[in-house]
């Protein structure tokens, strides 16, 4: 195995003040084998090792030729099950797709995540998942706000199927969880918050209701990019990296008395993640030498008379081959650490021109109410002469008729 990160012991101590644990101390807890996965720049391909903690000393394992996260262990399966967004040929067309990892390394592509009855939809919920943790045969995946529980035992119709989405509240507090571990004595998630709110506070996190809290007795820990890697040992001790504090990653150990540690550092990383820990095979005490017993002297007998012992019959079976030896073990091939060049970015392109404003509507015609003309006084009197006139002039051709007709009938009458 080589380091990980670079000793603790060699890192100015006075950029982390919250440290007080000596490293001598964090030796005292109990040993966890986890699967680490480290990207140091955005590229396709993830760096994998078993890490032994609390020593931090690494066992590099072949390249996988993915982009993993939200990484969690199935102690029943012996398997590393994690979120693979892409492979060397760049990011899956159907979203991120379940990846399974076993101690060697060796990889099996399982296809994306799917629902209930089996069927896969065309783009994966947890494509972009950063956090992961597995209880018994559950697997939760954190994709920003939501929490899925997928299943993962093999004999079920709902192998690998999202069985429940629960939204996590409150959300300024669970969005910095980029990772997190079950504890079994009380059924939560525990992880390290950096979102503004938590600033670098470990919190809990229920799976049942998505309820997140901060842990109070614990420390607020160093404010950091994010908290990308996170396990809990054997005793309930913490460990989890640091993506980025300052120009450096850095790997603590949280004690739950309070107590904090570095235990390593190495340069900043874009992402990482973490499950175990591991059952480590307990190497067989030698057995005791056997105490040797004095051997009795034996009592001389006469010599027989000497014959000439006849020669053994001639062997019919062809004598064994000797065994072949062993080939020398093939070196594992190099870890890929893929250059520390940001990707391109692509060219925005232009937004088309803003469509014309509608024309303004007509202004509302406006009809006024009509008025009946008004008469002048003076037309009024003219009106009434001329009706008067009429009158007089009726009157007079009365008089002239009548007297007309009075003349008429004196004349006949003489």
């Amino acid at each position: 195995m080589r380091r990980l990160f670079a000793l603790a012991g060699v890192v100015t101590m006075a950029a982390l003040p919250v440290l007080a644990t000596s490293p001598a101390v964090a030796q005292q807890a109990a040993s966890c084998r986890v699967m680490h996965a480290l990207n140091e720049s955005e590229g396709p391909t993830s760096r994998i090792s078993l890490l032994d903690l609390p020593e931090s000393a690494e066992q590099p394992l072949p390249s996988i030729g993915y982009w993993v996260n939200a990484l969690g262990y199935s102690a029943a399966q012996d398997l590393v099950y994690s979120v693979a967004d892409g492979d060397k040929k760049g990011r899956f067309h159907d979203g991120g797709h379940v990846l399974t990892i076993d101690r060697t390394g060796k990889t099996a592509d399982l296809g994306p995540v799917r629902k209930i009855g089996g069927k896969t939809g065309p783009w994966s919920v947890v494509t972009g998942a950063t956090a992961g943790a597995i209880a018994g045969n559950l697997w939760y995946i954190r994709k920003e706000g939501n929490l899925y529980t997928v299943d993962i035992n093999p004999a079920s119709p709902n192998y690998l199927a999202v069985l429940k989405r629960t939204s996590l509240r409150p959300i300024t507090l669970a969005i910095g969880v980029d990772d997190f571990d079950l504890d079994p004595a009380d059924g939560l998630l525990y992880g390290v918050s950096t979102s503004f709110r938590a600033k670098g506070a470990v919190v809990t996190i229920d799976p049942a209701t998505g309820i997140t809290k901060t842990v109070p007795t614990l420390p607020q820990l160093p404010a950091g990019t994010a908290y990308g890697a996170f396990v809990l040992g054997p005793d309930g001790t913490i460990y989890t990296t640091a993506n980025r504090i300052g120009n450096r990653s850095v790997l603590l150990r949280v004690g739950r008395d309070g107590s904090v540690s570095e235990l390593a550092s190495g340069p900043p990383l874009v992402s990482s993640d973490a499950a175990g820990c591991f059952s480590v095979p307990v190497p067989p005490s030698p057995s005791p030498t056997p105490t040797p017993t004095p051997t009795p002297t034996p009592t001389p007998t006469p010599e027989p008379p000497s014959e000439t012992p006849e020669p053994p019959p001639p062997s019919t079976s062809e004598p064994a081959p000797p065994e072949p030896e062993p080939e020398p073990p093939a070196a594992p091939p190099p870890v890929e650490r893929p250059p520390d060049v940001p990707p391109p970015v692509p060219t925005p392109e232009p937004p088309p021109p803003p469509a014309p404003p509608p024309p303004p509507p007509p202004p509302p015609v406006v009809k006024k109410p009509y008025v009946a003309p008004k008469t002048s006084m003076q037309a009024v009197k003219k009106d009434q002469r001329t009706q008067q006139k009429r009158r007089v002039a009726m009157t007079t051709l009365v008089l002239i008729l009548g007297s007309a007709a009075a003349g008429h009938a004196i004349r006949r009458a003489r």
